[in-house]
């Protein structure tokens, strides 16, 4: 276990499970696959009814199918359950919005501006999120081969900044000086 052993003993309460599936397809596109469940350990009552004992409130799946520049060129909602059944399952639909949308810098932005609040599902829009950085892993070896274009990663986190010994090593081209801090 990663994690340090717990304090004191404890008893599950919910679980909600992630899983993100990518395939190279044959035609030289790029299916994601998302799909995210919450479900409780004991029966829940809802406001619209009682789930049994890990039946799921939420079961949902979003395919993304992207381009090699990481752009959308399709896009799939699915719920098999939301709490309150096709209030919730109507707007799987609309996360046809997301094509055209570059799995780059502003991604979550988009998802935000096209499918925020009331105009999505925020579990979709979670694991939309989610597969954002699971694209950059899978399409990894096609999006930086080219030494003339910046790697999307780096600045994308702490280990990669442009200022940092990691872009120095592995990426010089694109290093920056380490800015000093005329406050410190």
């Amino acid at each position: 276990m990663p994690l340090p052993p717990p304090t004191c003993e404890r008893k599950a309460s919910h679980q909600r499970s992630i899983t993100v599936q990518a395939y190279q397809r044959t035609d030289g596109l790029w299916d994601l696959e998302g799909h995210l469940t919450d479900a409780w350990p004991e029966p829940l009552t809802t406001a619209a009814r009682t789930l049994a004992a890990g039946e799921p409130m939420h079961e949902m799946w979003l395919r993304l199918t992207l381009d090699n520049t990481a752009t959308i060129v399709a896009a799939v909602g699915h719920m098999d359950a939301g709490p309150y059944g096709a209030a919730c399952k109507a707007i799987a639909p609309d996360y046809a919005k997301l094509v055209g949308v570059q799995v780059a810098k502003g991604y979550r932005d988009a998802i935000r501006k096209l499918l925020g609040r009331t105009q999505g599902c925020t579990h979709l829009n979670e694991l939309a999120t989610v597969m954002g950085s699971a694209a950059m892993q899978a399409m990894w070896g096609v999006m930086n081969t080219s030494p003339d274009v910046k790697p999307l990663s780096i600045d994308g986190c702490h280990a990669l900044k442009a200022s940092g010994p990691q872009v120095a090593t592995y990426f010089p081209h694109w290093a920056s000086k380490p800015t000093s801090n005329p406050s410190a």
